[in-house]
């Protein structure tokens, strides 16, 4: 009777998946045959394969699914991060702007490539908080506020990085 219980639970999970994806004639053919037999008969394999089966593409379909919109998130964030640091870049050298710049651009090229229905979005980014620490005449708040800024961008610049690369690998071969 134990394993009669395991094989039900077995079968209500894979009715919530059917649930979650919209499917619910197929959901009725699979929960109510063993809900009937409930451990008295033996689903066939041939039905055993067939459920797993209609799991197995509704989890694929599913995790694609969730894929392509985190694609989509890492290349609003690819996006954001530059433009978070447009201000605070007017207060160091112009390289680092330039090539922040040069970063943004190509991030928007890249974008319209892979994206291109997401080119009217608006993108919303952080604002570094600690900017008017920069013009402050204290020397120590102001070395302090300029080391905080240079780590924030070195790891911002990281994760711009780390996204690139899992976009490059995604649309790209690695």
């Amino acid at each position: 009777m134990a394993f009669a219980n395991l094989g039900l639970m077995h079968h209500l999970r894979v009715a919530l998946v059917f649930i979650y994806s919209g499917f619910c004639l197929p959901l009725l053919l699979v929960v109510s045959n063993p809900l009937l037999c409930q451990g008295v008969c033996q689903m066939p394999l041939q039905n055993l394969f067939d459920t797993a089966t209609m799991v197995a593409n509704c989890n694929y379909r599913l995790t694609r699914e969730m894929f392509s919109e985190f694609d989509e998130i890492l290349i609003r964030l690819v996006l954001s991060l530059p433009l978070s640091w447009d201000e605070p870049l007017h207060h160091l050298a112009a390289e680092i702007e330039g090539k922040t710049k040069e970063l943004l651009e190509g991030a928007e090229q890249i974008q319209k490539k892979i994206h291109s229905e997401d080119q009217d979005k608006e993108t919303f980014y952080p604002v570094w908080s600690e900017i008017s620490s920069l013009m402050l005449e204290d020397d120590d708040v102001n070395k302090t506020a300029f080391y905080k800024m240079f780590h924030c961008l070195h790891r911002d610049a990281s994760k711009i990085d780390t996204y690139l690369q899992m976009l490059k690998c995604q649309f790209v071969s690695c």
